[in-house]
């Protein structure tokens, strides 16, 4: 069941990440970042809410903190993520910003005691070519050197994955309001320190708003990490590269090269063994 969520997790990023793109090929990352989490603000109150009394919940002041800080190191990894790729750099950010957001929770979780079967360490293994063939792209001028951003991104959004696994069970999804304030507050920090006009067309503006959706994809990981372990759930959850190539052809009608078919492939096979965990 924890895989399953954590496949869903996959899904949810990389359909409303891939809205979000939409939205940043004609309008400032930062501004929308700051309107995502706006909306997924307010959602996560309606998760919150309905959760409560659906379970019920007990809040400490330890699990907004863990949902805070997850927070901020997200939108720390968005940023970075985007600035690599605006600098042209998608060959090498893309596929080391999603290795590295899987394999650094995955070998935290192993160095904190979690031990997995054989079949899943195959899973893991091929996790990681999956990812790299579904993103990974040859553009003339792309410099290796120029990685620092995917791993600023991968570690941002490796924080994010491993701070919210340490919200208690007990806390609901109340932690998740303390996440996205944290994210909607160093959004607006970095619009304002650079200047950055939050006004844009209505059509980038709804585009960002279904980003914002992407509160989905919090919710379902940390039911995931609640009832598995951090490390595959990790891995699993940072599978979404699969998700934005067949967004592509479904809305772009953009066919995959037989390097990205095999990296779907590759996807659905490491998914595969991870869950016989």
């Amino acid at each position: 069941m924890a895989i399953l969520l954590a496949g869903l997790t996959s899904v949810f990023y990389g359909v409303f990440d891939f809205a979000g793109g939409m939205a940043t090929r004609r309008a400032p990352v930062l501004a929308v970042a700051f309107w995502s989490n706006i909306m997924a603000l307010t959602l996560s109150g309606l998760v919150a809410f309905f959760y409560h009394l659906a379970f019920g919940s007990a809040v400490s002041f330890s699990d907004l903190a863990w949902g805070a800080a997850s927070g901020v190191a997200a939108v720390v990894g968005v940023v970075a993520y985007y600035e690599g790729l605006a600098k042209g750099q998608m060959a090498v950010v893309a596929p080391v910003s999603a290795i590295t957001q899987s394999l650094i929770p995955f070998m935290f979780g192993f160095l904190t005691g979690e031990r997995y079967a054989m079949l899943p360490w195959v899973g893991v293994a091929l996790a990681v070519p999956a990812m790299w063939l579904t993103v990974a792209t040859r553009i003339r001028g792309d410099r290796p050197g120029k990685a620092i951003y995917g791993l600023g991104a991968g570690l941002g959004f490796s924080l994010m994955f491993i701070g919210l696994a340490q919200v208690s069970g007990e806390a609901g999804m109340w932690p998740l309001i303390s996440f996205r304030f944290a994210s909607v507050a160093t959004a607006a920090v970095l619009v304002k320190a650079r200047g950055i006009p939050l006004r844009m067309a209505r059509k980038n503006l709804l585009l960002s708003f279904v980003a914002g959706g992407a509160i989905l994809a919090n919710l379902t990981y940390v039911l995931a990490v609640r009832i598995g372990p951090l490390g595959l759930v990790a891995v699993a959850s940072s599978l979404y590269p699969a998700v934005v190539v067949v967004m592509a052809f479904l809305v772009y009608k953009e066919r995959p090269d037989p390097q990205r078919v095999v990296g779907l492939l590759l996807s659905l096979g490491a998914l595969s063994l991870i869950a016989l965990n």
